[in-house]
C-alpha cells in the first residue's frame, strides 16, 4: 500500500471528507474558495487504494514578481497523529508549491489546544506537543501561542456554544431578560434568506459606523447566501413601531387614569404612577419620531449564519445603535443559535475573541455561556528562503504602520 497525492480533488468528494470529520469547518468547505474572488484556488489531498485520506482546499493568493503564497484555513483536513501521512501530505504539498512558485504555504489547523469555559479556574489544555514537533520537524514554522487578534489571519480564540437540551437555561441573567422582553417591546424575529438583504446590510453599516471599521459590501453578503443557499441564513430583528407606539399609548392613558383615581394622601403610589408616566410619555414621543422617520417597522440588528456539515457559524452581525436600549443582538445570536440547532448542529461559533478573554467581544459573548475554543495556531512553510524574510519583514513593517496610524 502506498499514499497518492492528488492534485484536483472534487469539490463534492472533498466536502464529503471533510464534513465527516473531526476537523470538519467552514473554511475548509469547497465553496469557501469561491467567495475569496481576489484569491485562486486549489483542493489537493491524500488517497490510499483509492480512500482519501487527507484533503485541504487552498487559497492562493497572487504576489509580485509572479509568485503567490498558500494559504490553507483550517487546514489540512486529516489525522495528525499519523505520523507517516502528515510527513507525505506537507512534504507533496511543498513540492506542489514550488511548482506554482509559492513564497510559502501558511496553514491553520483546526485543532484545538484548549476547550474551556470562561469560568474554570483550572484549564485542561490538550496535549498538542507532538503535532507541533511533527510540524516542525516537516520544516513548519509555529508561530506560537499567540493572544492578539492582529497575530493571526483567523483569531485563535472562538466563543462556541455546543447544543445541548437546556443551552437556553445556561444564558446569563441579562440575557434570559433581554430575550425574555423581546416580545414585550414588540421585535419580531425574523429568518431570511437573502431577500430582504438591503435591510442587513443598514445594520452592518451602522456598525462600519459605530465602531469605526470596516467589514464587508452588499455584494459579498450577498455571494454568501447565494453560495451556500439553504445552509445560510439571516436573522433580522425587527421592531413593530407602530405597535409598540398603540401599547405605549394605551399603557400611559391606562397611567394617568390611575392618577386621577389615585387618592392624594397615598404619596408612595402616586410617586410611582408618576414615574410611570414620565416613563411611557418619553417612550411615546420617542416611537412617535422613529414611526415619522422608519414607518412601522424598521429592523434594528441581524446577523448572517452559515450551516457546515453539523457546524455553523455567525460570520456577521450588527445592530443600529439608534435602538440599543432593546438590547436587540442578544435575540439575533439567540436565534442564530436556534436556526442552528434545528437544522442539526452540534455546536453554534459566534465567532473570535480576544485572547485574553477580557474584550468587549468576550464581555458579550460570555453572556451565553461559550467554550473558549484555543485553536493551536498558524505554522509557516517557506519554500523560497530569501523572499520568505522578505515578505515577513514587509507584512511587519506594515502592520505596525496601520497599527500606529
Amino acid at each position: 500500500m502506498s499514499f497518492n497525492f492528488i492534485v484536483g480533488i472534487d469539490g463534492k468528494e472533498h466536502d464529503a471528507f471533510v464534513k465527516k470529520h473531526p476537523l470538519c469547518n467552514l473554511l475548509q468547505s469547497s465553496n469557501w474558495a469561491n467567495i475569496k474572488s481576489n484569491w485562486k484556488h486549489e483542493i489537493v489531498g491524500v488517497k490510499e487504494e483509492g480512500e482519501l485520506l487527507a484533503s485541504a482546499s487552498i487559497l492562493i493568493r497572487p504576489l509580485p514578481l509572479g509568485f503567490c503564497m498558500f494559504y490553507i484555513p483550517r487546514g489540512p483536513i486529516m489525522d495528525y497523529h499519523d505520523e507517516s501521512l502528515v510527513q507525505f501530505f506537507i512534504q507533496s504539498l511543498r513540492h506542489f508549491a514550488k511548482k506554482k512558485h509559492a513564497i510559502f504555504i501558511t496553514i491553520d489547523p483546526a485543532i484545538l489546544r484548549g476547550n474551556y469555559l470562561l469560568k474554570e479556574s483550572d484549564i485542561a489544555y490538550e496535549n498538542v506537543s507532538l503535532i507541533i514537533r511533527e510540524l516542525q520537524v516537516n520544516k513548519g514554522i509555529f508561530k506560537g501561542f499567540t493572544t492578539a487578534l492582529e497575530d493571526t489571519i483567523q483569531p485563535r480564540f472562538h466563543a462556541n456554544v455546543y447544543y445541548e437540551e437546556d443551552y437556553e437555561s445556561h444564558f446569563s441573567k441579562a440575557a434570559r431578560k433581554a430575550i425574555q422582553q423581546a416580545e414585550k417591546k414588540k421585535i419580531k424575529v425574523c429568518f431570511d434568506d437573502g431577500t430582504r438583504m438591503k435591510e442587513f446590510v443598514k445594520v452592518m453599516e451602522c456598525t462600519e459606523e459605530r465602531k469605526q471599521i470596516h467589514l464587508r459590501d452588499e455584494a459579498y453578503y450577498q455571494k454568501l447566501m447565494d453560495t451556500y443557499k439553504e445552509d445560510a441564513c439571516i436573522v433580522l430583528c425587527e421592531l413593530q413601531l407602530q405597535e409598540a407606539l398603540q401599547e405605549v399609548s394605551h399603557a400611559l392613558e391606562q397611567v394617568e387614569q390611575d392618577l386621577q383615581d389615585c387618592p392624594l394622601h397615598a404619596k408612595k403610589k402616586r410617586f410611582t404612577l408618576e414615574e410611570q408616566q414620565a416613563s411611557y410619555a418619553r417612550d411615546k414621543a420617542d416611537l412617535q419620531k422613529q414611526v415619522e422617520q422608519y414607518g412601522s417597522s424598521v429592523v434594528i440588528a441581524g446577523a448572517l449564519c452559515i450551516k457546515y456539515g453539523k457546524t455553523s457559524e455567525i460570520l456577521y452581525a450588527g445592530m443600529d445603535d439608534t435602538f440599543k436600549r432593546y438590547m436587540a443582538p442578544y435575540i439575533s445570536f439567540s436565534s442564530c443559535m436556534r436556526w442552528a440547532f434545528e437544522h442539526g448542529c452540534l455546536w453554534c461559533n459566534m465567532g473570535g475573541v480576544e485572547g485574553d478573554l477580557q474584550g468587549g467581544l468576550t464581555k458579550f459573548k460570555s453572556n451565553f455561556h461559550p467554550h473558549i475554543n484555543e485553536f493551536i495556531g498558524e505554522f509557516d512553510f517557506p519554500i523560497n528562503k530569501v523572499y520568505y524574510h522578505v515578505f515577513q519583514f514587509a507584512y511587519n513593517l506594515r502592520k505596525k504602520i496601520k497599527n500606529r496610524s
